[in-house]
């Protein structure tokens, strides 16, 4: 009787028992197949995240090394290794102003020293002004005025920047010599 009842009850499901099951097992197998390449793929983005994890794992060691080395240079003050290049750079300011008056002397005519190469003028004024400071140094005299003034004197017009600030002005020559720098801003300032 159990084999009436086995065999009995498969003849009692409907003819397309079969098909449903078969769908029905296609689906299970798909799905534990998306499941699984799901599953690998989480267990990869794992691996990557504990890789990333390891690089950051020294962050402890360097910050360490951090703190030492800052608490070795405590003795370091910035300010006064500041305040001893700004000597330094007034300092050689100083002297290449020094320089230049040496050689200015030494072009003038009437000297029994005569340099092997003076400088043009035009190179002096630039020297010069570069000495004090400024850049991007114009000058407006023609060049064939400044070769008149190397013996005549006069006034070399000029335009130049100084901390970024527009200046105009001139250098006046007497006797072959810079014998003073009168520049100002170009835009008054306003208080």
């Amino acid at each position: 009787m159990p084999q009436d009842v086995a065999t009995g009850s498969l003849a009692a499901l409907p003819p397309w028992w079969a098909e449903a099951a078969l769908w029905l097992g296609l689906a299970l197998f798909l799905t534990a197949g998306a499941a699984a390449l799901a599953a690998w793929a989480a267990v990869r983005r794992l691996e990557r995240l504990r890789a990333d994890l390891r690089a950051l794992e020294a962050l402890p060691e360097i910050q360490r090394t951090l703190t030492r080395l800052l608490s070795e240079r405590d003795d370091l003050d910035l300010r006064r290794l500041e305040h001893l290049l700004i000597d330094l750079r007034d300092g050689s300011k100083r002297v290449e102003e020094l320089l230049l008056r040496a050689e200015e002397r030494r072009a003038q005519p009437g000297d029994t020293l005569v340099p092997l190469a003076p400088p043009a003028l035009a190179e002096r004024v630039v020297n010069r002004l570069a000495a004090l400071g400024y850049e991007r140094i114009e000058l407006v005299t023609p060049h064939a005025e400044l070769e008149a003034m190397n013996q005549l004197g006069g006034d070399v017009l000029v335009e130049a920047r100084r901390e970024g600030a527009l200046c105009k002005g001139r250098v006046r020559i007497r006797a072959g010599r810079i014998e003073s720098v009168q520049l100002q801003p170009a835009f008054p300032i306003f208080p």
